[in-house]
């Protein structure tokens, strides 16, 4: 049997008894038995009623395909073949054809099979009934609840159409009403700012008018300007309210008005109170309340002009009045000023009082020619300014330039504060620096005409250079500091103060200048010169030329470098005059080499940058006069050997020229004179320099020159009997050298007895 026959002959198939799949399957397996028995009659050509079927089966056969009318002789092979193919290719015919099965026995069976299936089916539905009308049931009771819910739904339908027909008519309500509220905030907004704008309420009109100045009093002015600007500016408009307000805002104004000048006026009358924290005041009271002022210069120029006017008037006596009385207070701490005295080449005796030295000389007169701690007062930029009652309980005495820092520096400071108290309380933004500086000029031209009387009255008397190039480099740090501190309007109080001071310096340095040129000048001093020790103005000169040259370093003043060069050039030329007065030429060199060395002794003090290159123009100087000092005092010990070796050096003569008998008297009075001779020269020396230093430099260059020039002699002799070849004789039959009577002392030997020398200075 197939594996359909299996199929449908399996009646536990679940997926026969149980659903429409299964029958559907079964139809169509019957189907398909149907059409197999249809085919092999047309193939057989018999006809499938020729079967016997049980009688009891309903069985409705299927007509043959011969019923159509067809003749079967008519029927093409080729057609058949064709069919028959088609069926050999089905699986089922393949399989039974495979197994020698006899199709029609096989078609009967299969029909059978149907019968019986469907005869259960049948009887399976039958004992089913009960179940099927109860499932009828079940669908028209659920046909009728989707029939109640489908009215229940035209109902909710409707219902949502109507609210959705309510809720459309309430969002236009609200469109409207929202346009409605827009347009009155509007104009609520437009009215109320009019109304905040014109309406001046009670307490702010009684504060004004009855209370004093304060906090609250600037808060409801302000309130008050600001209604006063609304309605300035909106007096063109058709608002009847403005031209009623408009004469009440204006007896506000004439009254705040009148408070306000009142307020600051009684304010700047304290400042004339003695001990008077000016900068308190300013900070506490006018920029606190500088609206006030503000109000009143756009609202009332006349009481503003009032108020500024009392201010500089007032400020204008209060700086003059300080400032004159501690300019008189630091003249009396002033040390004793230089006078004509005190020029380089002053004479000595005149200092000291005449002829005898009776004039006193002041303890606390400056040295004007050494700069030393005063140097102090240009570095200390923290040091505080003299304090006259201090000083003068401690009976303390100043130079100048430090009166001088100490008073620029108090206006300076005060001009500062009070140029940006002026520029915050008077002008309030850059268009009114202008203005701002007029008032400062205003209050400050005799505060300022005091600082330059001050200064002038003391560069009138004063010939201390120092001090005064002291003042002009203060004067810069002080330009520099507002220029730091961006506040213009003292610049022409500083340039008018170094007009002052430039010429008096330029002035001082030509007296200077002149004192030297009338030294030179004078017989009397340059014949006083009876010595070789350093004179007394080479030391002025010395510490006042490190002075200016310390002063100068980082500003390279040509004024100053000028004047300075044509001083070292009048000294320099004195210095020889002096030293021409001298009887011998070593005496004038040791002279110059004694003051010389005074002044580098002076400038190595002060390590400088400007100070390094003038002091190796006087090392320059020293050395080349050290180096003639040695070559005179080896000439009347030596000078027959310098003779000697510089004739040679110098191609006046050739070796081989000097006469043996020459060479021997040279080196015998060498070698018997040399201990004794750089006895003498140490002996000499010391005589000659009482600095130890400058002593034992030049004594130790004396030695070793000596060393040189017999070194060279023997470098001589070697040289001109070596070329005749006399070691062993000469032509005419003498001896060379070792007929000498007396042999030349060996160079090692001199060179140990001049160490000897070299610690005994």
């Amino acid at each position: 049997m197939s594996t359909d026959d299996a199929e449908l002959n399996n009646p536990g198939d679940p997926q026969i008894e149980n659903g429409e799949e299964g029958i559907e399957k079964l139809n169509s397996k019957s189907d398909f038995k149907t059409s197999t028995l249809q085919l092999l009659a047309q193939l057989l050509g018999g006809n499938a009623e020729d079967e016997n079927v049980d009688e009891g089966e309903q069985f409705v056969r299927p007509e043959s395909d011969f019923e159509d009318g067809l003749d079967f002789y008519q029927i093409s092979f080729d057609e058949v073949d064709d069919r028959i193919s088609a069926f050999q290719e089905d699986e089922f015919v393949k399989d039974a054809l495979e197994k020698g099965m006899d199709l029609r026995q096989y078609a009967r069976q299969v029909e059978s099979e149907m019968y019986e299936m469907q005869h259960e089916h049948e009887n399976d539905y039958a004992r089913n009934v009960q179940s099927f009308i109860d499932l009828h049931g079940q669908f028209e009771a659920s046909d009728e609840i989707l029939g109640n819910m489908e009215d229940m739904l035209n109902v909710f339908q409707t219902d949502l159409g109507n609210i959705s027909r309510e809720i459309k008519s309430l969002q236009e309500r609200s469109t409207d009403i929202n346009i409605k509220l827009k347009n009155r905030k509007l104009v609520e907004g437009r009215l109320g700012n009019i109304l905040d704008n014109l309406v001046v309420a009670p307490h702010v009109i009684k504060k004004i008018t009855e209370s004093d100045v304060d906090d609250v009093w600037l808060q409801y002015l302000l309130e008050l300007n600001k209604k006063m600007q609304f309605v300035k500016a909106n007096q063109s408009k058709p608002i009847r309210a403005l031209q009623d307000i408009g004469p009440e805002l204006e007896k506000l104004r004439l009254k705040a008005i009148s408070t306000i000048r009142d307020f600051f006026v009684s304010k700047i009358i304290t400042l004339r109170i003695p001990n008077t924290n000016i900068q308190i005041l300013q900070q506490s009271v006018f920029l606190k309340y500088k609206a006030l002022y503000h109000f009143v210069t756009g609202r009332h120029h006349e009481a503003a002009a009032e108020i500024r006017q009392t201010y500089i008037n007032t400020m204008r006596w209060y700086f003059y009045n300080h400032f004159d009385r501690y300019h008189k207070g630091l003249v009396k701490l002033q040390s004793v000023i230089a006078d004509k005295t005190d020029l380089i080449g002053a004479e000595e005796n005149v200092k000291k009082g005449g002829l005898f030295g009776s004039g006193k000389f002041s303890i606390n007169k400056t040295n004007v020619f050494a700069l030393g701690n005063r140097i102090e007062t240009l570095r200390a930029h923290d040091a505080g300014v003299i304090l006259v009652h201090i000083a003068e309980d401690e009976g303390v005495k100043y130079p100048f330039e430090q009166l001088f820092r100490s008073f620029n520096l108090t206006l300076i400071d005060n001009a500062s504060s009070e140029y940006l108290f002026i520029s915050e309380f008077f002008a309030n933004n850059q268009a009114n620096n202008e203005a701002s500086k007029l008032i400062f000029q205003h209050i400050f031209t005799l505060t300022e005409d005091v600082g330059l009387t001050f200064t002038k009255s003391y560069i009138e008397q004063s010939y201390d250079a120092v001090g005064i190039l002291l003042c002009i480099r203060i004067n810069t740090q002080l330009m520099m500091e507002l220029q730091r501190r961006r506040v213009p309007t003292m610049d022409n109080y500083l340039n008018a103060t170094n007009m002052l001071l430039w010429p008096r310096y330029q002035h001082i340095m030509d007296m200077h200048v002149d004192s030297i040129k009338k030294m030179a000048n004078t017989k009397s001093i340059l014949s006083a010169v009876k010595d070789i020790h350093p004179h007394y103005v080479t030391r002025r000169y010395a510490e006042f030329a490190t002075s200016i040259l310390i002063l100068n370093d980082g500003y390279d003043d040509s004024n100053v470098t000028g004047s300075l060069q044509r001083l070292r050039n009048e000294f320099e030329g004195l210095l020889a005059r002096m030293s021409n007065e001298l009887p011998d030429t070593i005496k004038r060199i040791a002279f110059l080499i004694n003051n010389y060395d005074v002044i580098v002794s002076v400038m190595q003090e002060s390590p400088n940058r400007a100070v390094s290159a003038e002091l190796e123009h006087v090392e320059q100087i020293l050395s080349l006069q050290k180096s003639a000092f040695v070559e005179e005092q080896l000439k009347p010990f030596f000078g027959d050997i310098i003779d000697c070796v510089n004739s040679v050096e110098q191609n006046k003569i050739k070796p081989m020229e000097f006469s043996s008998t020459q060479l021997e008297k040279i080196s015998t009075h060498f070698t018997q004179t040399w201990r004794q001779s750089l006895n003498a020269i140490n002996t000499s020396i010391i005589q000659y320099f009482s600095n130890f230093k400058n002593g034992t430099t030049i004594l130790h260059a004396t030695l070793g020159q000596v060393i040189v020039y017999y070194t060279k002699f023997i470098d001589l002799l070697e040289k001109r009997y070596t070329d005749r070849k006399q070691g062993a004789g000469t032509a005419n039959g003498s001896l060379g050298i070792a007929g000498w009577k007396v042999q030349p002392v060996g160079v090692q030997t001199v060179m140990v007895a001049v160490k000897s020398f070299r610690s005994t200075f």
